[in-house]
């Protein structure tokens, strides 16, 4: 029989759940956690920021599709992180939140950062407890892993006071508790399957949207099939991007408003229908078009509109079966429809071409996103932190798999590139990383950039520097005029020369022809770079356009 301390305790429980890094900013009332890390051999990853780890934990827990975690101190580690736990629960991701708290016999007498958190967390979190005994740690930790990962991943947060983990205890008196995450694949009731299968077979102008649930399903190759089997046009979102490769005969992307808008049947696969497909109402889709969800969540179904038919599974396992329900022929019979998005496509995609061939300086949005798109292989992670910028280089980047690209999701939360560059890079060491990143984003947490440098993570960050939060300022410059426009401005600052000071790498790049060059040097090392690209912030307005959702 060993003694152990609370803090011990967590890092076993951590490590018999596969977690191998874990994210924080120091305070004393974790230090405890540390040291049990250190004996468990996880590796102990400190931000500059708690939001930051908070992202990296999210991050983590997307490329895993298992439990990612962040470990902060009490009061305001724990507030700070309060924005990246909101982000992961808007995206699904399975983080814990592990928060350190006052000495529980000094709880609301004024001790140091005491506050009352697990209330604070409840509202954006899938569960939140406080331990309230040491023994009791593993039992509490294990039900949240257990909360985060069941049904609809997301996040958790456990807060354990600073003494709990102090305090020693027989390992025999806290067991760990194993075989606790159960994650069936659920499949779909057969008659609700035959039916479905029917829809598909009697649609004209079918139209699939793959969204995250295919990616955290992981059923990309069920997807393939089904499209394969079906014909029908395949768009993907969030973190379904990637799940049919680019080049695929059905993956579109530019037709989707085109396609949506014509539709006769749409599919729609773990993606709620938010405003990025305007709320699933005309007129983005038709309201005549029969409109079926597959998703893990029942919540879902019929949200924003009324469902021709909702179905509750493992979206893999469902598509598994309705291919099997399929009648033979229908690619064949669906391959007018599939050629008139197709020249849909092609000519948004020309439009983009021609957009880009320009030797403009400052450079414009689109020759920029077109030279990052030409040092994208198949082996480059990338990571979106911005608002137009990235919405321009989305529209260019290849992708070949899932989980090749990563951004913050539906939240629209900002700031989250450089940490989700940091949890990918710790994972995938022999893959390039690129973070594709605005100006006005690279503010939030560019000081961790340092902390790749630190943990030896080479990486590169390619900023469009177009001198604002351009997604914000050109819609207020448009409906308000260049007189009234207030606080969405920005110098066209030297990022380089601040990741310099950091420890890094820096270029400058004024002229378009430079900029493939600056990029191919700094994804062949193994050194953290900035590439610092002045944008000619006119080259990308959208008249009318303001980033409220509405």
């Amino acid at each position: 029989m060993a003694e152990l301390t609370g803090g011990e305790l967590v890092a076993r429980v951590l490590r018999q759940a596969g977690v191998g890094h874990i994210f924080t900013l120091c305070g004393g009332h974790i230090l405890p956690i540390y040291d049990g890390c250190l004996t468990e051999g996880i590796r102990v990853i400190d931000m500059r920021h708690e939001q930051a780890a908070a992202h990296a934990g999210d991050a983590y827990a997307r490329l895993t599709r298992g439990i990612g975690v962040a470990v902060v101190t009490a009061g305001p580690g724990v507030t700070d992180a309060v924005t990246g736990v909101a982000n992961a629960a808007s995206a699904r991701s399975p983080l814990l939140l592990i928060g350190g708290a006052a000495p529980q016999a000094l709880r609301g007498r004024g001790a140091l950062q005491d506050v009352e958190q697990v209330a604070l967390l409840r509202a954006i979190t899938k569960g939140a407890w406080s331990v309230a005994e040491t023994r009791r740690i593993p039992e509490v930790l294990t039900t949240a892993i257990r909360t985060a990962l069941s049904g609809r991943p997301g996040p958790v947060f456990v807060e354990i006071p600073v003494d709990l983990l102090l305090q020693t205890i027989e390992d025999r008196l806290a067991p760990i508790p194993a075989g606790y995450v159960h994650r069936p694949a659920g499949l779909a009731d057969a008659a609700d399957v035959a039916r479905l299968a029917a829809l598909v077979a009697r649609a004209e102008r079918p139209v699939v949207l793959a969204g995250s649930g295919v990616y955290w399903d992981d059923a990309a190759k069920s997807l393939a099939a089904f499209a394969h089997a079906a014909g029908a046009p395949v768009f993907m979102n969030g973190a379904g991007r990637g799940a049919l490769p680019v080049g695929h005969p059905c993956a579109f992307s530019h037709a989707r408003g085109w396609a949506l808008a014509r539709a006769d049947f749409v599919l729609v696969l773990g993606t709620p229908l938010d405003f990025r497909l305007g709320y699933g109402q005309p007129p983005a889709v038709p309201e005549e078009a029969r409109v079926c969800l597959i998703d893990c969540d029942p919540a879902e179904l019929g949200r924003n509109r009324a469902l021709e038919l909702g179905l509750v599974g493992h979206i893999g396992r469902v598509l598994d079966q309705v291919v099997a329900a399929m009648p033979a022929g229908l690619a064949a019979r669906g391959e007018a429809w599939r050629l008139r998005v197709g020249e849909t496509e092609r000519a948004a995609q020309e439009a983009l071409t021609t957009q880009a061939a320009t030797d403009q300086a400052p450079i414009s949005h689109y020759r920029w996103a077109a030279e990052i798109a030409a040092v994208v292989t198949p082996d480059t992670i990338v990571v979106g932190d911005g608002g137009d910028v990235v919405g321009c280089a989305a529209k260019f980047v290849p992708l070949t798999a899932p989980g090749q690209w990563l951004d913050p999701g539906p939240f629209g939360c900002l700031g989250v590139g450089p940490s989700f560059a940091i949890a990918a890079k710790l994972l995938h060491p022999d893959r390039r990383l690129l973070l594709i990143a605005g100006d006005g984003a690279f503010g939030l947490n560019g000081m961790e950039l340092e902390t790749a440098g630190r943990f030896g993570l080479g990486l590169t960050c390619v900023i469009g520097n177009d001198g604002g939060w351009g997604q914000i300022r050109n819609p207020q410059l448009s409906v308000w005029g260049e007189a009234r426009a207030v606080a969405t401005s920005l110098p066209p600052r030297r990022y380089d020369l601040m990741v310099e000071a950091l420890g890094g790498r820096g270029a400058l790049v004024t002229e378009p022809k430079a900029l493939r060059p600056a990029l191919e040097r700094a994804l062949s090392s193994e050194e953290v770079w900035c590439i610092n690209v002045l944008l000619d912030p006119a080259a990308y307005r959208r008249p009318g356009q303001v980033s409220m959702a509405i």
